[in-house]
Parts: C-alpha cells; structure tokens; sequence
C-alpha cells in the first residue's frame, strides 16, 4: 500500500494508551488495527514503543533496527522508506526500533514538537485509521501520539496495579486536551484476559470499582483471556485474522465497533 499525496481527508486516529506494561496494549492495538483491515479499511499501525518494538515483532519483524518515525520528524528518512506492509490485506506498519530511544532525546530540541505527528497526517491521508500503539510510560511519545488522536482507549488488566495506574493514564490525557489537543476524547476503558465468571474475585471488583468512578459509558466491551492471543503474536498476525472464530477475536470485534461509535 503506497501512501497518498491526495487531499483526501486526514485519518482518523485512535491512541492505545496505557503508562504501565503488561497489560495487553499491544495487542489490543494490532487487534483493533487487524479488525479496521478485516472491515475493507486502509489502515496504518504506528509502533511508539522504543523499549521493545513490540507492536513491530507482532506484525513485522522480531529485532528491527531501520529508520522509525521519529526518524520522519527529524529529516532523516521519508514516510515512503519506512513503511512496510504486513501479512495482513489493507494494513501497513510505521515500525520502531530500540534506536528510537535515542533519537527521543533529540525530539525536545524540536519547536512545537508535541505537534510533529499531527501535522505529518496530511502525508499519510491514503488512510482511513491510524492506530497507535504508545509507549507503556506519559512520556513525550505517549503526548506525540495523544497530540494527534482524534481518541484514546486504555486497555487495563483487573489488578490494582494496573488500577491505579488508570487514574495516571486519564490525568495526563487530560492535560493534553486542555493544552494541545482539545478534540482529544477518551473512547473508553476496556479490561483484557477478563475472567467474566469469576465473580468473586478481585478482577470482578476492580471492573466495578472502574465502573463507579468513571460511569458506564467508559466501559467498552471486554477481552477475555485466550491463548489464541499468543499463537497470533507467535505467527506475527493480529488475533482477528489469525483465529476470526477465537473469544478473543470477536470481543475484539465488539470492542472496534464500540470504539468506532466514538469516533
């Protein structure tokens, strides 16, 4: 897939945002990616992540060391030398690599450079979604992408850990709403390797808990824990295409339509 210099419109730009890892973020970001796709969508994965490269290992290639988009910003490569296709039909790859935490470094020489990404969208207009995949911290990557989402989702484990770690995450998308991005929404709050019958349990009391402070339109569909999850990740394809009939694939399928509604 080659990227447009038309004037069809920008894409629209969903964040997947959680600042503590382990917690099913980049899966859920090539999950939803690879279910746009499997829709007829042109859609653009962005891997922020400089400490591991996940999302690109998922999708692409284990230990990739090319040029990333910070790459891009800083005028040492073009959008057209760094995305790749993936396995998967109508979705391509913007990858990272661990040289990304280097060149961070160098992004806050930049003027204005909280708004690098956004006003890179015009050049990436041959696609209907972006789907970025943040680091698992709020630093100046997660404000880059937050600065250019049109919304944020937060996957979350039902652990109190990762609870508290939810607050950090809302907080400072909120601060970058009321000073970068005032199109900034929060699609929602989904729970991933949900045990739903479980009900005694604390995962349960930690989804309620969720539940009572931020009401129940935060709450997007749930993914409940399958091992179809890891095999996808295993052949480098999202879970959507790996195993469409898989729990996982089609909770995924529920939470992208939910996600979509808030667009």
């Amino acid at each position: 897939m080659s990227v447009s210099t038309t004037t069809t419109p920008n894409p629209q730009v969903i964040a997947v945002a959680n600042n503590k890892g382990g917690v099913g973020k980049t899966a859920s970001a090539a999950a939803i990616a690879g279910e746009l796709a499997r829709q007829g969508h042109a859609v653009l994965a962005l891997d922020l992540d400089p400490q591991a490269g996940n999302l690109t290992a998922v999708l692409h290639q284990r230990g990739y060391r090319g040029h990333t988009l910070l790459s891009v910003l800083l005028g040492e490569a073009t959008l057209e030398e760094i995305i790749v296709e993936t396995k998967q039909a109508n979705l391509d790859l913007l990858p990272a690599s661990i040289q990304l935490l280097s060149q961070e470094s160098r992004l806050q020489r930049i003027p204005g450079y909280h708004g690098l990404l956004r006003r890179l969208l015009p050049q990436l207009s041959g696609y209907a979604y972006l789907v970025i995949d943040c680091p698992p911290s709020l630093g100046d990557l997660t404000s880059l992408a937050l600065t250019a989402a049109d919304v944020y989702v937060i996957p979350c484990q039902a652990e109190q850990l990762a609870f508290d770690g939810l607050h950090d995450m809302v907080r400072a998308a909120g601060v970058v709403r009321d000073n970068l991005n005032e199109k900034l929404t929060m699609a929602g709050i989904f729970f991933t390797a949900y045990h739903p019958n479980q009900r005694g349990a604390l995962n349960h009391g930690t989804v309620e808990a969720t539940r009572r402070i931020y009401g129940d339109d935060a709450l997007l569909p749930h993914i409940r824990k399958d091992m179809a999850v890891p095999m996808s990740q295993a052949t480098q394809q999202s879970v959507c295409t790996y195993d469409p009939t898989s729990r996982a694939a089609q909770d995924y399928q529920l939470l992208t339509q939910a996600i979509l509604k808030a667009l």
